[in-house]
């Protein structure tokens, strides 16, 4: 037995490294996101409520080593541990009926498999928690020896695996009856324990209230997944923008392909460094898509955060708290650790301290928020958090209005404006918005009214496109501060277009407003 379980490490030990390495290394924002979207606070109350829904301690013990992805070192060791012990477990199971070789092949399948349902971000870590609860229940009651005493230790298993670990009771309910049969006590244990692994779901779901179709998976989802990279990159984006690493949004942005939400992070990364025109056309843009996410009945919780972490940036709290609490509202189990820091940061910054108290609270029973929570506590705010309050109160608006339509982009940032001149990202985001809805006229009205100084390239292209739609002379032209280089290259794309020779024109001025303005179609 000894050199049976030196192999069993052995394989253990590669799998689990090579488990680390891959959420370490090729997933890590996974591990980030899931431990986002998800709130564990250290209360009786919490505690209690587990209890009061199905499979309480494989969701228990799911959420609780959940929490530690924060840490994405330590998250990707928490996965493969769990995924080791779970194998670990498949092999002395399988070792009652087979040789130690097909159970180390097994097992290291199981911790495969396991992975990649893993890998797909609906799918819960408490289901794996699930099948181990299941197995180790399994092996306790397997070394009951009487007939009876195994058959009524089976099905008090069943009863008890279904009520602690859920959809799990199956694989307790297969490996019992396996183990009957080489028992030779097949009549007894497959008549008692068939029955109450079926009856016990629909039994369960009435007083959950669990949907009778799911009552038999919980808290399974899924029963195979792969790794899906696009999606990785995307919840990266998110990711990053959650730690305001905007350069690596930058990154990111290039390496899959673009989307809405692709363009949303990265103008809203370039905004935060203060260069949103200049880079503007050099990625796709969905019209005025790429700078807002809308929020309306088909939002997923992805979008709404997208959608307020703008607006929060911005400096519009009402519209900000508004996507973050739809975003707690659709999140996977209604509630998000990120959520509940933002909304405390958007009353803070309004001025609501019972508010931000309340969210406050909820934080400081966490295990890696708790300080984070102490340093806002309002009147005893570190200095840091004190002058970063001063410069987020100074964009608030100081009035508000009803916003109901497509119009309360343009209409938000008006107030936004009007509030602070010098919010230089409201005012890019304003003009961006008009030049990307391809409303020249909104433009100029803006232009005139927010911008100072010389035109950067975006709003000169936009403007000689202005000019010669009204004829304008060669020193109205002048008088407007355009880089003559500009005009120069204005004057050779109207030669081009005229020549018809569209492939020199994309490949010249494809990145610019004016190819964009004349060729770029909605849909």
């Amino acid at each position: 037995m000894q050199h049976d379980t030196r192999y069993l490490f052995l394989s253990m030990t590669i799998s689990g490294v090579a488990c680390f390495l891959f959420f370490r290394f090729a997933y890590p924002y996974h591990l980030l996101h899931r431990e986002q979207m998800l709130l564990f606070t250290y209360t009786v109350d919490q505690f209690i409520d587990y209890f009061n829904h199905p499979a309480p301690l494989s969701c228990l013990g799911g959420d609780f080593l959940t929490q530690f992805f924060h840490n994405i070192n330590m998250g990707a060791a928490v996965v493969a541990l769990t995924m080791a012990a779970l194998g670990t477990l498949t092999y002395f199971t399988c070792r009652k009926w087979t040789n130690r070789w097909i159970a180390i092949g097994f097992s290291i399948v199981v911790f495969i498999w396991e992975s990649l349902r893993f890998c797909q971000i609906q799918y819960p870590f408490s289901a794996t928690l699930s099948l181990i609860g299941a197995l180790s229940l399994f092996l306790l009651t397997d070394k009951l020896k009487g007939k009876w005493d195994f058959f009524i230790g089976s099905i008090c298993g069943t009863m008890l695996c279904y009520s602690l670990f859920g959809y799990g009771m199956f694989a307790f309910t297969l490996l019992t009856i396996l183990s009957a049969l080489k028992r030779k006590q097949s009549y007894v244990v497959i008549y008692g324990m068939i029955p109450v692994a079926l009856a016990l779901p629909p039994l369960a779901a009435r007083k959950y209230l669990v949907i009778p179709s799911q009552a038999y998976s919980f808290p399974a989802t899924l029963w195979y997944g792969t790794p899906d990279f696009e999606n990785e990159r995307i919840l990266g984006l998110n990711t990053e923008d959650y730690f305001e690493n905007w350069d690596k949004i930058n990154e990111l942005v290039h390496d899959g392909v673009p989307g809405n939400a692709i363009s949303v992070c990265y103008n809203l990364a370039n905004a935060m460094q203060n260069n949103l025109p200049e880079k503007l056309m050099d990625y796709y843009q969905p019209a005025g898509l790429g700078l807002f996410m809308p929020v309306n009945e088909k939002s997923t919780y992805l979008s709404t955060q997208l959608s307020g972490e703008v607006w929060f940036r911005l400096g519009d709290m009402t519209m900000a708290e508004h996507a973050s609490l739809l975003s707690m509202i659709f999140s996977p189990q209604n509630k998000s650790v990120r959520m509940v820091q933002r909304l405390a940061e958007i009353n803070l910054i309004n001025g609501d301290n019972e508010a931000a108290r309340k969210y406050l609270r909820i934080l400081s029973n966490t295990l890696f928020y708790k300080e984070w929570a102490k340093k806002r506590t309002p009147g005893k705010e570190s200095p840091e958090v004190k002058e970063w309050l001063k410069y987020k109160r100074s964009y608030l608006p100081q009035k508000d209005t009803l916003r109901l339509s497509s119009t309360d982009v343009v209409k938000s940032l008006h107030l936004l404006m009007e509030a602070n001149p010098a919010n230089q990202m409201a005012r890019d985001y304003l003009l961006c918005f008009d030049l990307l809805m391809k409303d020249l006229s909104a433009f100029l009205k803006d232009y005139k009214r927010y911008h100072t100084g010389a035109p950067n390239r975006l709003y000169a292209e936009a403007l000689l496109i202005h000019l010669y739609q009204k004829r304008a002379t060669g020193s109205e032209i002048k008088s407007t501060g355009i880089n003559p280089v500009i005009v120069q290259d204005f004057n050779e794309y109207n030669r081009l277009h005229t020549q018809g020779n569209s492939s020199a024109l994309e490949s010249r001025f494809g990145r610019t407003y004016w190819y964009y303005y004349q060729f770029a179609q909605f849909q």
